[in-house]
């Protein structure tokens, strides 16, 4: 006999379908001749094979769930890379804070000096961006030379 013990949603134990198909299979065939035992054995084995197959049907549908939710994961990963670099080259030369929006992101550029002696003001631009729908938060920084402060 052939048993199997599934751990249910809210820590309930059933007995396994296994179990109760052949119980069911042989009181039903004890009385039955030898052609007709072997037509119940089929129907056993239609009924496993239908169950592995719905099984496998779940399992694929719930991967193939997972797989779409890791590509939007990647699409907004690229998509936030390439707006934090666009906004790092692009935005004005400036020590006022500047934000906005763009697209399913809000952003915001700060510019500050470093504060080192150096023959050259050396600036830290830093670029944070933050999706509206999936709160992730993205952030980049570069070292410049700051064009407001250098000697003319």
């Amino acid at each position: 006999m052939i048993t199997l013990k599934v751990q249910g949603v809210r820590g309930q134990r059933f007995a396994s379908v296994f179990a109760k198909i052949e119980r069911v299979w042989r009181a039903a065939s004890s009385d039955l001749p030898t052609r007709e035992r072997e037509d119940g054995f089929a129907l056993t084995d239609a009924l496993v094979a239908m169950l592995i197959l719905s099984m496998t049907l779940v399992l694929s549908l719930t991967a193939l769930g997972k797989a779409r939710d890791v590509a939007d994961v990647a699409w907004e990963t690229r998509r936030a890379q390439s707006l934090l670099s666009h906004l790092i080259e692009t935005a004005p030369h400036s020590f006022e804070p500047g934000a906005g929006v763009s697209d399913a992101f809000t952003w915001a550029v700060e510019t500050t000096t470093t504060g080192a002696d150096r023959p050259v003001a050396v600036c830290r631009r830093a670029v944070s961006l933050e999706n509206r729908l999936s709160r992730r938060t993205y952030q980049a920084a570069t070292l410049e030379a700051c064009p407001l402060l250098t000697p003319a």
